[in-house]
């Protein structure tokens, strides 16, 4: 019997260090203040479309006056995803509107709107735009232009 309880014990103990590690895994342990001034600055860069330019982790973090673990943490917790996803969901919800008032970009082929955008490859664009709406941007683009 006595062994039985120790048995338990360890595995309730395991399961509550487990539930403890991840709840500081999801927390962000980083002063409001910062978290407050980053997450404007977060605002800031959406709003003026920043996102359409070349930008990684360190140059956003130097822009918004910290470090890029802090910002990393920050996304990740206030989104719910990693930077890139970030950058990326950005860039294709901004194209998802631009596409419904600027007939224009419909004409242009995915290497030029994967390099509008700011994606470092067509490959990397084409990926992040089947991610977030499920189908290839020439097949999303060929629907709109036979409408």
């Amino acid at each position: 019997m006595l062994r039985l309880l120790k048995k338990l014990m360890y595995f309730f103990q395991n399961i509550l260090k487990k539930e403890h590690e991840e709840f500081k895994k999801n927390t962000l342990d980083i002063n409001e203040v910062i978290v407050l001034n980053v997450m404007d600055k977060l605002s800031n860069f959406e709003k003026n479309q920043e996102f359409l330019k070349q930008v990684s982790l360190h140059t956003l973090a130097r822009k918004s006056q910290t470090n890029p673990k802090y910002l990393s943490k920050i996304i990740n917790i206030h989104y719910e995803k990693n930077f890139s996803s970030y950058i990326n969901d950005l860039r294709i919800k901004y194209l998802l509107k631009e596409l419904q008032k600027n007939d224009e970009l419909k004409t242009y082929t995915v290497k030029a709107l994967a390099k509008k955008l700011g994606f470092t490859s067509t490959e990397v664009f084409s990926k992040a735009f089947k991610k977030h709406t499920g189908i290839n941007p020439s097949t999303y683009l060929h629907s709109l232009n036979h409408r």
